[in-house]
This record gives structure tokens, C-alpha cells and sequence, in this order.
């Protein structure tokens, strides 16, 4: 890759307009300590420091914008922009207005003491409520004009635009700024709302001071609905976050915390659904092949099949009995024949005689038989007829009897029927539709 090569204007102007592009910079107010103050002319020069950091800054007119001394080593916050100057190739804070902060040394230790004091007291230990998971309206209780509840407002309705939003407007800054935010926060708890979100933008020590007031936690602490806090940013911890319900590090991290996200919800809904499908598939294929055996077995079980495989059996008996009687006859004849062949031969006439004799007498028993047996099995099978005909249901339709019935089912009782019913009536040749208009239950 080629080195790319630029001229000191060029690079200075890529940097001056990356810088003058970054709208955080054009518009900030930078705490720190002054350092290195002095006047030249109406124009203030000086640096504000913080641990080992150091910004230069210049304040044009500053006599004329700030007529009060501005003392080595004070705590101030300063808002304006910053800027490069080209000429020495630094960059600079142009500050277009200073006031003087806290002491944050002061306050921090204030803090603590309140903080101890509140943990004492069991404020923090209050057990922490549920957030609902699906909220249907949301309070916000947080400045209208704030980026923060800008932003809560649209993260919400990205995520879960069926909830209703309520702002409480209160100023989240300036020195009564607490007054206003617990009359929000008890507006918001007698409201319809589902859950409470308390945000707020990033700032100091100072400026989140609010948020660490004794009546803003304590209101907290007796709060109806569960409360999210999103004060500050990630680093940023008021006294309101150890008491709230849950505890945001960020506005639109409340915000997410208070809603599901619709689009995660329709996918892992569609996953749910489609599973439902696939086990309801495979349980009606299992059912259904079920279904299939048992009406296998009931085919073969029927009174029909049932006459069927006999009569099949009884026909493979006749077989059987015709073609033995076949070889019978067939072994008797040649038994017979070479006998016959034998006696044309021979002298002992008497021998002769009654050889024919007891061969037609073996005839006559053979044949008795065979009646005997067919007779039998006809027997039987005019009988399986006979006992499927007697449990057929349709056979007294034939003698002028009916099967009544009512919607699906089969009527056995006047108890099953009111008047005005409506019933079929199955004959023999066919079926009426009629309609009940008396009924006698002690008649035979």
C-alpha cells in the first residue's frame, strides 16, 4: 500500500473539519480547575486541569463576559467549543461562558454520609418488584426537551410499539429540580402506568445531584409501581439506582429493559409454532397409522371374513377329501385290475367270486364315507351362514322393524328424545326423516 502524502494545510484542514464535524465538541461545557490564568488585554488565557490532563482554553472579551475574578486553582464549568488553531498547529477550548462549581470533594463526602445514613435505615434492602414483561403503558418521568427521553421514546417504539408512553415532564436540573421530580414520580405511581423509568443524561457529580436527594430515594422506596432507573451514563451512580425496582446504565438501556422486543418475540413465536406443527404432524401420522391396524383387524374380525375363511376352509376340505378319494379309487382299480388279471389266470373259481365281492363292499363303506363327511361340512357351513344372518343387524329390517336415529347416533331409549326432534328412520328399502310430536313413556 502506497504512503499517502499531504501537504501541512491539507492535514491541518482534514483535521480542523473532522473536529468542527463532531457536534459534541461544538457545544460543551468542560469542568475543571483553573490553571495558569492571566489577562491580556480584555481576552482571559488559561488551562483547566484535571488529575494530569490539561486543555488550554482562551475566553475572548472575558472581562466583559465574566466581570467577576476568576481565582487560580477554582472549581468552574466552562461551555463553549473546540477549535484548532492553525497557525501553531494546537488545539483549543474557545470558552464563551465560566462559572464556578462545587467543591466535588465536598460533595462526594456528602454523598457518602447519605449514603450510609439511607443504608441504615434499611432503605436499600427494599425487596425489589417485578418488571412486567409486557408492559401496555410506560410513565417516563424525565425532562420533554432531554435527549434522554428522546431517546427512551425511540428505542421503545422500535422494540415494542404496542405500549403507550406517558411523560411526566420535571426539570432534572438546577437546584429545586428535586421538588419537581418527586411530584413527577408521585404522579406516575397514581397513574395507569405498568412501570416507572426515571432518566436522565450524562453529567457531573453536580449535575446528577438531584438524583442523590433523601426525598427523591425515599420516594422511590415507597413507590406502588416498580421503577427503572437510567440516570447518567454506564460510570455514573446515584443513590436513586440502589433503591430503584432495576437499575439501567443508560436511558435507552431503561428503556430496553422495559420493553421485549417485538421482532425476537415474532422469531422465537414462529420457532414455537412451527414445532407445534411438526408435533402435531407426527402425532396425527402415528394415530393415523393406528387407525390403519385397527381397521385391519376389524376387517379380519367381521362376521364376513369371518364366514368367508370358513367356507375357504371347508372347500380346501372337500379338495382334500375328493383327492384322496381320487387315489383311493385310483389304487382300488389297479389293485382291482391286476387281481382280475390274476384270476383270468387261475383255477380256484371260489377265489375268484369273492375277491369281486368284498371289493365292491370296501366300495359301497368308502363311498358311505366320503357322504358322511360332506354331508358334515355342509352341515357346518349352513350353520356359520345361519349365525351370521341371526346377528345381522339389518335382518329384522326385512320383518318390518326400523333403526331410529338421532343426529350421529343410534336411539335406544324415549329418554334420549323430546318433541320436536328431529329423527331418521332406516327400513329395509330406504329412510324417512320425521319429526317427534308426542312421546309415551309408560306405552309398550
Amino acid at each position: 500500500m502506497q504512503d499517502l502524502e499531504m501537504g501541512v494545510i491539507e492535514i491541518t484542514k482534514r483535521i480542523i473539519s473532522i473536529i468542527e464535524k463532531d457536534e459534541t465538541l461544538q457545544n460543551v461545557t468542560v469542568r475543571g480547575e483553573i490553571s495558569n490564568f492571566k489577562l491580556s488585554g480584555p481576552h482571559a488565557y488559561f488551562s483547566l486541569k484535571e488529575e494530569d490532563y490539561l486543555l488550554n482554553c482562551v475566553m475572548f472579551n472575558a472581562i466583559y463576559r465574566h466581570p467577576h475574578e476568576i481565582k487560580e486553582g477554582t472549581v468552574v464549568k466552562a461551555t463553549g467549543s473546540v477549535r484548532i488553531y492553525a497557525k501553531r498547529g494546537t488545539y483549543q477550548f474557545y470558552a464563551e461562558d465560566i462559572q464556578e462549581g462545587m467543591d466535588y470533594g465536598e460533595l462526594y463526602r456528602k454523598l457518602e454520609e447519605l449514603k450510609l445514613k439511607l443504608k441504615r435505615e434499611g432503605i436499600f434492602d427494599k425487596p425489589k418488584k417485578p418488571i412486567p414483561s409486557f408492559p401496555k403503558r410506560i410513565a417516563v418521568v424525565s425532562s420533554k426537551t432531554s435527549a434522554a427521553f428522546h431517546d427512551v421514546v425511540k428505542t421503545i417504539n422500535k422494540r415494542y410499539p404496542l405500549a403507550t408512553i406517558l411523560l411526566f415532564h420535571t426539570s432534572v436540573q438546577g437546584k429545586d429540580a428535586f421538588l419537581e421530580i418527586v411530584k413527577a414520580l408521585d404522579a406516575a405511581d397514581r397513574s395507569d402506568a405498568d412501570v416507572v423509568l426515571l432518566v436522565r443524561g450524562g453529567g457531573s457529580i453536580e449535575d446528577l445531584w438531584n438524583f442523590n436527594e433523601e426525598s427523591v430515594v425515599k420516594k422511590i422506596y415507597g413507590m406502588k409501581k416498580p421503577v427503572i432507573t437510567g440516570v447518567g451514563h454506564e460510570i455514573d451512580t446515584t443513590l436513586v439506582d440502589y433503591v430503584a425496582d432495576k437499575r439501567a446504565p443508560t436511558p435507552t438501556g431503561a428503556a430496553e429493559y422495559a420493553t421485549p422486543d417485538l421482532q425476537e418475540l415474532t422469531k422465537h413465536m414462529n420457532v414455537i409454532f412451527s414445532n407445534i406443527v411438526k408435533k402435531f404432524d407426527q402425532d396425527l401420522d402415528q394415530k393415523t397409522y393406528h387407525l390403519m391396524n385397527l381397521k385391519k383387524r376389524l376387517d379380519f374380525l367381521s362376521p364376513v371374513n369371518q364366514t368367508t375363511l370358513k367356507g375357504e376352509k371347508v372347500d380346501e376340505a372337500f379338495l382334500k377329501v375328493k383327492r384322496a378319494l381320487e387315489n383311493i379309487l385310483k389304487e382300488k382299480r389297479s389293485i382291482f385290475l391286476r387281481v382280475g388279471d390274476a384270476l383270468a389266470h387261475s383255477k380256484v373259481v371260489r377265489t375268484t367270486e369273492i375277491i369281486p365281492e368284498r371289493l365292491y363292499t370296501k366300495m359301497d363303506t368308502l363311498k358311505r364315507i366320503t357322504v358322511n363327511s360332506m354331508s358334515s361340512k355342509s352341515s357346518i357351513v349352513e350353520k356359520a351362514f345361519l349365525s351370521l344372518s341371526i346377528h345381522d343387524p339389518y335382518e329384522p329390517l326385512k320383518r318390518g322393524y326400523a333403526i331410529i336415529s338421532k343426529g350421529d347416533h343410534h336411539v335406544k331409549s324415549v329418554e334420549e328424545l323430546r318433541k320436536e326432534d328431529k329423527i331418521k328412520l332406516e327400513l329395509f328399502d330406504g329412510k324417512i326423516l320425521s319429526e317427534v310430536l308426542e312421546i309415551d313413556k309408560n306405552g309398550k
